[in-house]
This record gives C-alpha cells, structure tokens and sequence, in this order.
C-alpha cells in the first residue's frame, strides 16, 4: 500500500513543496526576535580593552556596536550587552546561550535598584554549566530587584560562531519545560536510532547489501552525534576537556555527510549516479576529510578560516543533489524520483548551516538543530527507501528467476511438440529406485507420410500425434520426443497404465489431412537408478518394439521384465 502511494505521488510536485518548506525555515531563522523579554536576542558588542570595569560599561553604552557581526570579531576579549530586560523581582532565572571557545566567561547581571552580581566560568569549569542542547546556563541571583540588565565579559581564542551566540534568558519553569522537551526529542532520535541500528544490522546480515551496511554506519554516527549536540557527552562526563566537544561535532558532521554520499552513490543504479557523479563525490569527500582533518589540528587558532573552507566544501555535496534529482526524473520513475527528492531535502538543508556558519543568518541554535534534524530526517528517508530498494530487488528476482525458468523450459522442451527433448526425459527419470514401466512409440511408416503430404505436414503429423499422447498418458507419466517420430512414456509400474491400454487410445486420435496414421509400441518393467540401468531397460523396450514392427506394426509388444539394476 504504501509503495504503491510512493508511485502515485508526482515528484515534481513533491521536490516543489519541500523547497518551499526549506526557503521558510530559512526565513523564520532570519527573523529573530531583537527583545530579551521575547525569547532570543543578540547582544550588541565591544573589544575589551585594559582597565575596563563592569560598572563603567553599564554605564557607557555608547561604545558597543549593535550591528557588528560576532563571527570573525577580533580575537581576545570582548564586552557583550544585552538589551533592556523586562523581568520581575524575586524569580529565579537563567540565562542561556551557546557554548563556544571561549576560556573565560564572566556574566555581570545589573538590577534595578542599581545593584550588580557577578556569575560566570573559566574553561575548566565549563561543563559544570553546560545544559540540556549543548548550551551554557548561568543562573541569575535572586533579589527583590528585578535584573534589567545583563553584561558578558568573555575572553575567547577564536569568533568562528560568534561570541556569545543563541543568548536567552528563561524563567526557571520555562527552562525545565524546555529542558524535558529536548530530553524527549534526543531519547526519541536515539531510541529510532537504535532500533534503526539493530535493524538494519539484521537486514544486512541476511541480504548482504552494500548500502545497508553504509547505512548502519550513518545511523550509528547520528547517534553519536546526538550524545555530542545534546551536551550528555559533557554532562556524563563533566573532566573532560571542553573543547572536545566541539572538535568531535566537527568530526561527526563530516562523516555523516561523507556516509550520506557514499549511501547515496551506492544505492542510486549508475545511470543515476553516474561516472562523472561518482568522480565529483570523490573529490568532495577526500576535500572535506582534509579540511576536517585540519580543522581538528589547527583549531581554534585557525578555525575561522578553516570554516570558510569547509562551508564552501559543503556547497558541492548540495550542488550533487539536483543533479541526482533531475537524472532520477528522467528515467520517469516516481518511485525512485521521489527518494531522490527525500534523500536530497536533508542535504539541501546543509545550505541553512552554511548561511549561519558564514554568519549570514542570526541564531546559531538553528545550526545544531538543523544538523539534528537534518540527519535524523535523512536516517527515516534511507530507512523507506531502503524498503523500497529490497521490494525492487525482491521483484527484479522474481523477474530473473521467471527468465531463468522459462530459458530451463525451453532447453527442456522439444521446440516441435512440446514434449520433454530427451535430454531432460534422462535427467528426470534415471536414480528412480522403484520399477518403472518404459513404452517406446514409433509412428508406422512416418516416411511415407513425409512423401505424401510434405515434410511440413510431417511435422504437423508429429504435433497432432504428441497431444493425443499427452492427453491419453497417465498424470504422474513421463512424456517425451526422443527423436524423429519416436516418443517415450516413463511412469511408476505399480499403478501404470497397459500399454494395450495407450495403444487402443491413441488410435482415436484425429489426425490433420484426414490421415489414418497408426503406431507400433515396445514396453519393458524394471527399475531406473543409472545410466546403465537405463541403457538395459531401453535395449529391451527397443527389442520388443523392433519385434512389434516386425510382426506388422500397429501392435504392442512387451519384453521381459528387467529385476536387476545395472
């Protein structure tokens, strides 16, 4: 039912709608909001410089810029302000923004009553604070006053994703509502993962497809990349250097798109993913492991301009997708269209990445999201097509074995009366162990018919004569053209059929030409277990036919029964 509505769909059709859906993710991600009572806000920004005190900048608003772009921002130290806060006093709340380089954060948090507290984390003591998604919490004191103001200070090695980036401040009832939330969204990934993995193995193991053990392998770095982006790995792990989180996302994202690739090119037939394809994608995935070489060896004192090389790296695993999908359209099969389509979305998605990495779009929380999403939406895509692949292959089998046993049947079957040819009579009847009764049939003076009517109307002779004894013949009997206008009948001697029996019979047979064609029979009994078992049992019935036609044909006769086999 469902490959059948797979096929129904137009993919034209479907290709249009899901780039509709990606051009409006991209523009709610390019409209933030700009209030800190709202959700999500970017705070305006300022190079640090000696002597500067947390009081002073509170006071000097002046000096921050609110349109610079944090990402590629001078390295160092930096002052960050928020916009004004509508809070109220007495509540407990957070604020949350996303993890980065830095190895020194200081929050300073203004109340209204003029007052300022200070919170805040050096690199060591970073896991401490990471929460749920990947993001620094700080909590905000507590007072009668509500804070109208917050103020990082934030001493960083490198801007590659801003300073402070994703900057939030929650109550303390919201952050847990979105703290189960994404709980629940990373234990759902994980557990379809998981049964995705376990799965697949198991499928793999049975089929042994290429592209199901590929898949396994992007299924399993999706799940590693769930327990990095969800900040477990930190969490569970809080003395491990912080920075390795970062580095490992890197990793994991590159060989997930480098495995989407390799699926991709091992699933889709070559006339879909073809030579030219297959040589762009090599050259894609040796670059990108290079650069995510580099970028895990240099980083962060070189990670802006290593991600500006990787970005652009990425542009050519999307340029592949339309390509995929246009040669997929061509070959007008929806089925495959369709996939195409499906498994390109999530790579097209790559591109929401790229806007934000290269800081053309605000809220760097899309980053990781996108990347979650995009890889457990490709995971669910290859899961079905993967489905549809191996009902493809079921049905390409049936095909082949269909080809396979019509080409058996018709070296089986004598072309003329589509009898068994006597090579198949032999292999079908020699190993039976239990007596088998053996008639030879020969046509009476089947020259002179040739003489009279023609060689064509012979041969229509020999069809008429094969289907009387094909209908006249036993249902468990062996029938076969041996040669010429010789026949064979091969059936269990227990409950066979005389021989007078057939021979009575098949003189009712209509023949073409109003011709009155008669037959002389040779039958012998005994078992068949070897060749030379069979040789013996034809000598005999070969005797006793000779004797038939010498007698005066038209007749039966039956030789003596052979106990013995050779």
């Amino acid at each position: 039912m469902v490959l059948a509505s797979i096929q129904r769909l137009d993919g034209v059709f479907l290709m249009r709608t899901l780039v509709l859906i990606a051009a409006l993710a991209a523009a709610f991600g390019l409209i933030l909001p700009g209030r800190a009572d709202s959700g999500q806000f970017r705070p305006c920004i300022m190079a640090a410089r000696p002597g500067d005190q947390a009081m002073a900048m509170f006071h000097e608003i002046n000096r921050f810029d609110c349109k610079a772009r944090q990402r590629g921002f001078p390295v160092g130290g930096a002052w960050l302000l928020s916009p004004p806060l509508r809070l109220l006093p007495d509540r407990p709340y957070v604020a949350r923004f996303n993890s980065n380089w830095a190895i020194d954060v200081r929050l300073f948090i203004r109340y209204a009553d003029g007052d300022i507290r200070q919170v805040g984390f050096t690199h060591d003591e970073a896991p401490r604070y990471m929460g749920v998604g990947g993001r620094y919490v700080l909590p905000i004191p507590v007072r009668d006053a509500a804070p109208v103001r917050l103020l990082w200070r934030v001493q960083q090695l490198t801007t590659v994703r801003g300073v402070v980036t994703g900057a939030e401040v929650l109550d303390a009832a919201t952050l847990e509502e979105r703290t189960l939330a994404l709980s629940i969204v990373y234990a759902l990934c994980a557990g379809i993962a998981l049964a995705l993995i376990v799965g697949h193995l198991a499928l793999y193991v049975a089929l042994r497809a290429r592209f199901i053990l590929i898949y396994v392998g992007l299924i399993t770095v999706l799940l590693a990349f769930l327990f990095v982006s969800s900040g477990a790995m930190t969490i569970l792990h809080p003395n491990l250097n912080i920075y390795l989180r970062q580095h490992a996302a890197t990793l994991l994202f590159a060989s997930g798109t480098i495995l989407v690739l390799l699926f991709g090119r091992s699933f889709f037939p070559a006339s879909i993913f073809t030579p030219q394809l297959r040589q762009m994608s090599n050259a894609t995935i040796a670059a990108l492991s290079l650069s995510t070489f580099a970028m895990l060896l240099f980083s962060p004192r070189q990670a802006t301009m290593l991600d500006d090389i990787d970005s652009c790296l990425y542009i050519l695993v999307v340029a592949i997708v339309p390509v995929v999908f246009l040669r997929a359209s061509a070959r007008r099969e929806r089925g495959m269209t369709l996939f195409a389509a499906a498994w390109g979305l999530p790579i097209l998605l790559v591109g929401l990445r790229m806007m934000v990495s290269l800081g053309l779009m605000r809220g760097s929380n899309v980053y990781d999201l996108v990347t979650i999403g995009m890889m457990t939406i490709e995971a669910l895509v290859a899961a079905i097509g993967i489905v549809w692949r191996i009902h493809r292959l079921g049905l390409e089998r049936d095909e082949a074995r269909a080809r396979e046993m019509a080409a058996r049947m018709l070296a089986d079957i004598d072309p003329l009366t589509g009898l068994l040819n006597r090579r198949a009579f032999l292999a079908r009847a020699i190993g039976r162990e239990t007596d088998q009764l053996l008639i030879l049939i020969d046509i009476d003076h089947f020259k002179a018919i040739n003489d009279e009517v023609g060689h064509d109307s012979g041969d229509e002779v020999l069809r008429h004569f094969a289907e009387g004894l094909r209908t006249v013949a036993p249902a468990n009997a062996l029938v076969a053209r041996l040669g010429g206008e010789e026949f064979a009948l091969l059936m269990p001697a227990p409950a066979a059929m005389s021989p007078t029996a057939i021979h009575k019979a098949l003189r009712t047979v209509r023949m073409p030409f109003g011709l009155t064609v008669t037959c002389s029979l040779g039958a012998c009994t005994g078992p068949m277990v070897s060749e030379r078992a069979w040789q013996a049992m034809y000598r005999a019935a070969d005797r006793a036919l000779y004797d038939a036609k010498a007698a005066g044909r038209n007749r039966v006769k039956i030789g003596a029964p052979r106990v013995v086999a050779a």
